[in-house]
């Protein structure tokens, strides 16, 4: 629309001019946009990676339990209990703490608990560090799961958030599927290793999101890419006509 403002600084309503742009939005013109738009692309490869992170620990948690205790009936039942809680947690803690530091502190729990795994020590005759670790690891990485999805919804713009959760999601596929693998690390190798493979990549998931995603919470959700470049404060992409006091918005 074109806002035409008076000498007092307000905008007149009745003077205002809407300006219609007609524009095909076709796949080959939304992966277009990621180019052309970079803040976008950026904070969309980092979700991708998130989500791989995400679903690779989940899933490596969930099928590699009968590696940590000789009770697989208790374990998927704390497990399952971990998950009901870190769900139920998730947009209270969003609410709390705002989206972005939310994202970090499940991350970093899900470090730290991967590495308070790697001692042998032994807390009972069934219970140990590290299965106490991975079940709070569990917990964390479910949280994470949960606020990933919030985070990434209002991330992505209207018009392109479909692709953007499309490219998250098959994302999580892959990470899915190589967790399960990874966790069948704990046969061949020593424990230590498939722990050290799950905190690193939790780490880099966390590092991304701390330099390159910003803080939804409280901000408007972006319905163009163009939004998600001014909202991140690339004045660049703002239109503006100086004759007149006439300003695109």
């Amino acid at each position: 629309a074109v806002v035409s403002t008076q000498s007092t600084g307000e905008i007149d309503l009745d003077k205002v001019k809407l300006v219609y742009t007609t524009r095909v939005l076709n796949y080959w013109e939304q992966l277009k946009d990621f180019k052309s738009h970079p803040t976008m692309l950026k904070e969309t490869l980092v979700c991708m990676l998130t989500w791989f992170v995400c679903a690779s620990l989940f899933y490596g948690f969930s099928f590699g339990w009968s590696k940590l205790s000789s009770n697989l009936y208790i374990s998927y039942l704390f497990s399952a209990l971990g998950n009901f809680i870190a769900f139920s947690l998730t947009v209270p803690v969003c609410n709390l703490m705002g989206r972005k530091r939310a994202m970090l502190f499940f991350l970093i729990c899900g470090i730290v608990s991967n590495c308070l795994a790697m001692p042998d020590l032994k807390l009972s005759d069934t219970w140990s560090l590290e299965y106490v670790a991975c079940l709070i690891g569990n917990l964390s990485i479910s949280g994470a799961f949960g606020t990933i999805y919030i985070y990434t919804c209002e991330l992505a713009p209207t018009t392109h958030r479909g692709m953007v959760m499309s490219f998250s999601s098959s994302s999580a596929r892959i990470g899915s599927f190589l967790g399960t693998y990874t966790s069948l690390l704990y046969d061949i190798t020593d424990r230590r290793v498939p722990l050290a493979v799950f905190a690193g990549a939790t780490l880099i998931s966390a590092v991304g999101v701390f330099f390159f995603l910003s803080d939804t919470t409280g901000r408007r959700i972006p319905e163009t890419p163009r939004d998600v470049e001014l909202l991140a404060g690339k004045n660049k992409y703002q239109e503006v006509e100086e004759g007149g006091k006439d300003e695109k918005v």
